[in-house]
């Protein structure tokens, strides 16, 4: 078969780009080998990098690509632990509306109340993954001074979900405020697209006035994931989905690496400020979508779990 010229420029063009496009992925995975640190699935023996890492922080923020996913929030709980008892950070502020952390908070304090009750109404945070940190945290304050206790907040309301451009303003003037007020180190739970500091969206996201506010004192770790089946909320209920991002998507760079777990410092050099996209799935399910960030930039480090499965419901 005869190519008109125009058409074999074409071809060639095309397969350059593609065995460009194969050698850049290689160079990143190579790069994600020598830098990702594996984690574990239990206990907090392999977080002792995180003294060196945050060094100087006072906010620390724990991103989620989904509110659905049980290898997060156990990841996470770890890391919470983690920072709890070797950082002393002692604020846990949850994207979730204040008045509903408000008993569960005092449950974590006294032990005031039973736990599974008042979690039925925090929607994808009912979970038996939270609930099982949240029965960590109470024996951890239970012979505590109370200044060395952990004390549960939420940041968000109800008020704010009307005007989605002006919520992430609200839920971090509500950070900020119990911060400065207290002087506590804090830990930030929220999903990912309200993490990012320099934001590529067009709306400054709660992570960019957090950023405004602490400086360098604010660290953010995203989570993303390749593969697997996730929850999410249709008509007030669980709702399970699977999903498989592209293998040319950067999900798929991090899958090809050695380990299926593990946490990575993103060096702004080794991506050369490059655009990529993490994982984004939504509370109700919209399929998956994609989160442009600038590594090191938008997100100081990303935590990679290469399956993931739907959390479990609070029953």
């Amino acid at each position: 078969m005869k190519y008109a010229p125009k058409t074999l420029v074409t071809t060639l063009l095309m397969a350059l780009f593609i065995i460009a496009d194969a050698d850049a992925q290689d160079k990143q995975a190579d790069w994600i080998n020598k830098n990702a640190c594996t984690l574990s699935t239990s206990g907090t023996s392999d977080l002792g990098f995180l003294s060196k890492e945050l060094a100087g922080k006072t906010m620390v923020a724990l991103g989620e690509a989904s509110h659905g996913t049980s290898e997060f929030y156990l990841q996470k709980a770890r890391m919470i632990a983690y920072l709890v008892q070797q950082q002393e950070y002692r604020t846990l502020a949850f994207e979730c509306p204040g008045a509903l952390m408000e008993p569960i908070n005092t449950y974590l304090q006294s032990g005031q109340g039973q736990l599974k009750e008042l979690m039925q109404p925090l929607a994808l945070y009912n979970t038996d993954e939270i609930y099982r940190m949240f029965k960590w945290i109470r024996q951890y304050n239970e012979n505590k001074a109370d200044k060395d206790k952990v004390v549960l907040t939420g940041f968000d309301h109800a008020d704010y979900w009307a005007d989605p451009f002006t919520r992430d303003k609200f839920m971090a003037g509500n950070v900020v405020a119990d911060y400065e007020a207290h002087k506590r180190k804090t830990i930030v739970w929220a999903h990912n697209v309200h993490l990012v500091k320099d934001t590529t969206a067009e709306y400054q996201a709660l992570g960019a006035y957090l950023k405004r506010a602490l400086g360098n004192q604010f660290y953010v770790v995203a989570f993303d994931t390749y593969r697997g089946s996730v929850n999410v909320m249709n008509e007030g209920k669980f709702e399970v989905h699977t999903f498989e991002r592209e293998q040319n998507s950067f999900s798929g760079t991090l899958a090809k690496a050695r380990s299926a777990t593990f946490f990575l410092p993103l060096d702004r050099s080794a991506f050369a400020d490059s655009t990529i996209a993490l994982t984004l799935i939504y509370s109700n399910w919209q399929g998956v979508k994609s989160l442009p960030i600038v590594p090191g930039r938008d997100v100081d480090a990303l935590v990679f779990i290469r399956n993931t499965t739907a959390s479990v419901k609070l029953e």
